[in-house]
């Protein structure tokens, strides 16, 4: 599993702060490579206290954090506070046959999100639930899927729908791995290669921190 640092976006994009592992905030480039200090957690649990909070910024340029429970995500105009995971070793190519199975074994009935572990494994969450949307354990997710044709078995045999949603994934997760963002959205192609090209720059790929 990787690392989880918390990181901290102004509005416009161009001031980052990191939480420090005494809790408080040092000046850093967003997602940058992990320094001496810097608060670390492998435990998504942990990461969501401090994403659930707000970030303001005193006169002298201070910032300091408190507890802000039902403050969503990305509030707009405000400091944003994002996960940022960062791996020590090689990732794995997500499996397709994995993907088929998780398709296939789902109900049809309701609302289910399909989304992709940080270990590199496909689950579906049930979005009344449980919000996707820069959740620390995930490393990608997609839309909403209902029904016959997008979820169960006959989903599953549908060799193009399979296809997109794996070359999608593929995508998001090498998105993930060289961004450090978690909960990358994966309703749609990110990069012009095929999943074969995909899957080799992941192979191809390498931490650093």
């Amino acid at each position: 599993m990787p690392e989880l640092s918390i990181d901290a976006l102004n509005p416009a994009g161009t001031r980052a702060w990191r939480l420090q592992g005494d809790h408080t905030w040092r000046r850093a480039a967003f997602a940058e490579p992990l320094q001496t200090g810097d608060f670390t957690t492998e435990d998504p649990e942990e990461a969501r206290r401090w994403l659930a909070g707000r970030l303001s910024k005193d006169w002298r340029g201070r910032v300091s954090w408190e507890a802000a429970p039902n403050r969503s995500t990305f509030a707009p105009g405000e400091i944003s506070l994002q996960a940022i995971a960062h791996r020590r070793a090689p990732a794995p190519v997500p499996d397709r046959d994995e993907l088929q199975r998780v398709i296939a074994g789902a109900r049809s009935e309701g609302r289910r999100t399909l989304c992709l572990h940080l270990n590199g494994h496909f689950l579906l969450r049930e979005p009344e639930e449980h919000a996707v949307a820069g959740d620390p354990a995930l490393a990608a997710h997609g839309d909403s899927l209902s029904g016959p044709a997008y979820l169960g078995p006959e989903a599953a045999e549908d060799r193009e729908y399979m296809d997109a949603h794996y070359r999608n994934f593929l995508g998001a997760w090498y998105q993930h791995l060289r961004s450090g963002r978690v909960s990358v959205y994966a309703g749609e192609p990110l990069w012009d290669l095929s999943a074969e090209d995909l899957a080799e720059r992941i192979r191809g790929w390498q931490p650093n921190g």
